[in-house]
């Protein structure tokens, strides 16, 4: 998103929802341009890792499985399940992780075509992955193909977020959460990025 399309989103979620807006005044978005969403390899397995812990877990064990893989589908083929169990990743997320990699060993450009997809046809192609769930496939979205309509209720940071955004003192549901979230359309992922921040803690 350059920087032009971000400003008219922000200016477009002022008008939509004024307690959104004011958070988008308090805060600068950070840069993201060191995140290896360029590698649909890399994404995907960062958000894989990133699974049900939390966003510092996440990025230390990242930093491992980059070190010891050079985030290479072949290295990751290849390495036995004792390094893994070393670098932090359970047998379950070994085996994801291996699976996704056996998938770009066999053909590189296995997932070049989603970036013609929708939104909708990405996450039931990415789904179809052993290991890969909705919440994986709409991170992708957000954040490698950089779409920019995308919400993921099932954050649990995106939750926490919304609820200090609007004082709630019960979390609502995933379903109403999501009707909330409608205001925020058609720009739910750059929405989704002030709420994140504002919490300091965006996916891994």
């Amino acid at each position: 998103m350059t920087a032009d399309q971000l400003k008219e989103a922000e200016d477009y979620l002022r008008k939509a929802d004024p307690l959104l807006g004011a958070l988008i005044d308090s805060q600068i978005l950070r840069d993201r341009t060191d995140r290896h969403d360029y590698d649909y390899f890399a994404s995907l397995a960062r958000s894989i890792i990133g699974q049900q812990v939390s966003v510092a877990a996440a990025n230390a064990i990242y930093g491992r499985f980059q070190d010891q893989t050079n985030l290479q589908p072949e290295n990751v083929v290849g390495i036995d399940e004792e390094m893994m169990k070393l670098i932090g990743l359970s047998r379950q997320k070994t085996t994801y992780l291996k699976d996704l990699a056996q998938h770009f060993v066999d053909d590189p450009a296995v997932y070049n075509h989603l970036e013609s997809q929708t939104d909708e046809q990405v996450i039931a192609e990415l789904t179809s992955v052993r290991g890969i769930g909705i919440w994986t496939a709409q991170m992708f979205l957000m954040f490698t193909l950089n779409r920019p309509d995308v919400f993921a209720p099932d954050d649990v940071g995106l939750q926490n977020g919304m609820m200090k955004l609007f004082g709630w003192d019960v979390m609502p549901k995933k379903a109403e959460l999501a009707v909330i979230a409608e205001r925020w359309k058609p720009y739910r992922t750059v929405a989704s990025f002030h709420v994140w921040q504002s919490l300091e803690n965006t996916p891994a």
